[in-house]
Parts: structure tokens; C-alpha cells; sequence
């Protein structure tokens, strides 16, 4: 099965905030912030149907510590992949992780959460990325140009690490301030 890239539903939206309200209510005071960030989170971007809730965690709490209270909440831990302060979790389509004093019926689609430590980077250039996208339509347009070409690249059976490494240079630059230099391309 190829990589899903889907158009952008209007409901994720919807969805990260049912996701960000059970998750503020679980984690209390040990989150400092928590945002819908990647693909899902820009209108009109085409996305893998999955959210991506990044959660800053107040300072003394360690992201390894907090994914095992997760776990019981039907969380994956995928561990520390990319950074040592930020452990990465999934969890699939199903109810909100609602506490048991917080029914809830609400199906929310399947999603990742990244759990980093407060002095982490990687949040702030997420929003950064996010917010890039979301104030030039045209910068939107050639991430999804892009998102579409590595799709097929990565194969019917995908190649996670095509698709991913692929959009690094992309990100970097909007990131480095070479967003308009990629438009003019």
C-alpha cells in the first residue's frame, strides 16, 4: 500500500482540538503547550490522514517518564528516534484518550504525539514550519508538489525513509529563511 495522501479535511481541525483538550486534561500541569502541528494542521494541504500533536513538557519532566503513563492509554512508544529530549508515540484511529471521569465517544483518527523535554528545539520550528505554510499559499503548494513526488518515489510498498528524508531540505530551507527562493524555483 503507497503512502496516503489525502486532501485536507476541514474536521481535522476539529479533531486536534477534541485531542489537545483530553490530553491537557491527562497531563495537567507536566504540559507547558501543546500544538497540532505537520500537514494536517495547514488548510488545504494534502496529508497523510494522521495528527501530529507536538506536547512541550513543563521543565523536570522527562518525555521518557510521561510515555509510560500514555501506554495505558493505548500510546505506541517509538522512542527517542530523531532527538534524545523528544520521545515520539502513536496511537491509533479510536475514542479520545478521555481520563475515566471524562466520557468520551468522539472517534479521532489516528495520530503521533511527540513528547519533548521543555529546552527541546523541535516544537518551535514545527509551529515555524506550520505557520510558513499557512501564510503562503504558494510555499504550500510546491510542500505538496513535493509531498506528492516522494509518494510515489517511496513505492506501493513504502519507503518511509525516501518520503522522509526527501522533505528535509525543503523544511530546512523554510526554516533558514529560503522560503522564497524555493517559490521562485
Amino acid at each position: 500500500m503507497s503512502i496516503p495522501l489525502l486532501p485536507h479535511n476541514p474536521d481535522w481541525f476539529r479533531q486536534a482540538d477534541l485531542l489537545i483538550d483530553d490530553l491537557g486534561h491527562l497531563l495537567g500541569a507536566r504540559a507547558l503547550r501543546l500544538d497540532h502541528v505537520g500537514s494536517t494542521a495547514v488548510p488545504g494541504l494534502i496529508a497523510k490522514p494522521k495528527l501530529h500533536i507536538d506536547v512541550t513538557l513543563a521543565p523536570g519532566f522527562s518525555p521518557a517518564a510521561l510515555s509510560n503513563d500514555l501506554l495505558l492509554y493505548g500510546y505506541h512508544d517509538l522512542g527517542a528516534r530523531f532527538r534524545e529530549d523528544e520521545v515520539q508515540m502513536t496511537r491509533p484511529a479510536g475514542p479520545g484518550p478521555r481520563s475515566k471521569e471524562r466520557e468520551n465517544h468522539e472517534l479521532i483518527i489516528a495520530h503521533r504525539l511527540c513528547l519533548c523535554a521543555s529546552d527541546c528545539p523541535s516544537p518551535d520550528k514545527r509551529r515555524q514550519f506550520r505557520d510558513a505554510l499557512r501564510g503562503d499559499a504558494s510555499l504550500a503548494g510546491r510542500y505538496a508538489a513535493l509531498k506528492r513526488d516522494l509518494a510515489l518515489m517511496a513505492g506501493s510498498t513504502p519507503d518511509w525513509e525516501i518520503y522522509n528524508t526527501g522533505k528535509t531540505s525543503f523544511i530546512e530551507g523554510v526554516l533558514s529563511g529560503e522560503g522564497m527562493r524555493l517559490i521562485q524555483r
